[in-house]
């Protein structure tokens, strides 16, 4: 049976859906491909953080759920585009609220993944890492096994951003253009802030600026799956290549990645349901039985 909850518990001022596995569904053609992996052996229900882009919306990552649904907990929360773009400090309080969600439910033994989507999703999954790795932090016992990240992480580039956020606003036409020459004052501005703010009080405060280079030298060391297209036109795919060959060559790190041909930004799964299903679900199976292993 199929659990959806959207809630918002007491002192909790996030909004996100988090869906239990549902097994016994009856299939459609679309989900026969998913009951080739099972996760044999795993007494607990893998959790699959589900971190969207922005302009996403409940009803899309909702689509993604459903690659996970049969033998996982999906919890889906999407960012704020006010907080990416214009109060990036506030992430990292996003980033435990959605931690605590685990202990909320109960779910500290269970096995952990991130999926995560472009740069919006990436600033978030960068704070999240900071704090699981901080000296102290009450979230070390987490069972965390891997990370897939879709159509990210990519370089800072003022126009490709401004352009991003001008398609996430839903303008449309002339209205389009006006955020996103607004939008790149905005950032040439907030870039500027954040470097004098940064060199006053510190170097750990949020920054959206940051996101590549916190993605490149993250310290975590589970494994990773990107997935990308030389098609996007946000995120260019050389600087995808470039991060997953630097993490593996450099620190070791169990990197896989997923290149398709000919779909736009964070539309792979839309383009490619098979193989995109497939892939996630191979790389949940073998991070969990190389924790087995070990």
């Amino acid at each position: 049976m199929n659990y959806l909850a959207d809630e918002n518990m007491e002192d909790d001022d996030i909004d996100y859906d988090i869906t239990f596995p549902s097994p016994h569904t009856d299939l459609d053609d679309s989900d026969e491909v998913l009951d080739e992996y099972v996760f044999e052996g795993e007494s607990k229900e893998p959790v699959v953080f589900l971190v969207g882009w922005a302009g996403c919306q409940p009803k899309h990552l909702a689509k993604y759920s459903k690659i996970y649904e049969k033998r996982c907990i999906t919890i889906q929360y999407i960012p704020p585009t006010d907080v990416s773009y214009l109060n990036p400090k506030l992430m990292t309080n996003l980033s435990t609220k959605l931690l605590d969600l685990i202990k909320d439910f109960n779910l500290e033994a269970n096995p952990i993944f991130f999926h995560i989507f472009s740069n919006n999703g990436s600033f978030m999954y960068t704070e999240i890492t900071k704090v699981l790795i901080s000296p102290g932090n009450k979230y070390k016992n987490l069972q965390v096994k891997g990370a897939i990240i879709d159509s990210a992480p990519g370089k800072r580039r003022i126009l490709r951003a401004s352009w991003a956020f001008a398609i996430a606003s839903g303008k449309r036409g002339f209205a389009r253009y006006i955020a996103f020459f607004g939008m790149i004052f905005y950032l040439i501005y907030l870039r500027v802030y954040l470097f004098f703010t940064m060199f006053f009080q510190g170097t750990d405060l949020a920054n959206p600026n940051h996101v590549y280079n916190n993605i490149k030298e993250d310290k975590t060391r589970w494994p990773q799956l990107f997935i990308f297209s030389k098609a996007d036109k946000v995120i260019p795919a050389s600087d995808i290549v470039e991060i997953a060959d630097y993490r593996r060559e450099m620190f070791g790190v169990a990197v896989d990645t997923l290149q398709f041909e000919d779909s736009d930004h964070v539309a792979h799964f839309k383009d490619h349901p098979e193989s995109y299903t497939v892939q996630c679900n191979a790389f949940l199976e073998k991070c969990l039985k190389s924790a087995t292993d070990d």
